[in-house]
């Protein structure tokens, strides 16, 4: 039998990056954060092993903490990235 020829994903290696799962513009799960950097009703920054994520919003509140997950709630506007 001959092998077919299926091209495959390329495999990316997300090591220590941090798992993100958003519920639309309402909620954030962060799996490996190692900090929280600022805090207010308004901005959240949340520091992870490979970058600081940054959210912007109205009524943004920390629902639950724990030694490396935490979850968001409020109307998140925006999303940034720090490296």
């Amino acid at each position: 039998m001959a092998k077919e020829n299926t091209p495959r994903a390329p495999r990316i290696d997300v090591g220590s990056a941090p798992q993100i799962e958003m519920t639309g513009n309402r909620q954030i799960n962060i799996e490996g954060s190692t900090g929280i950097l600022l805090y207010s009703s308004d901005h959240i920054k949340i520091n992870t092993a490979r970058m600081v994520i940054s959210f912007h919003g109205r009524g943004l509140r920390l629902r639950c903490i724990s030694s490396s997950c935490v979850e968001i709630d409020g109307f998140i506007s925006d999303l940034e990235f720090l490296t």
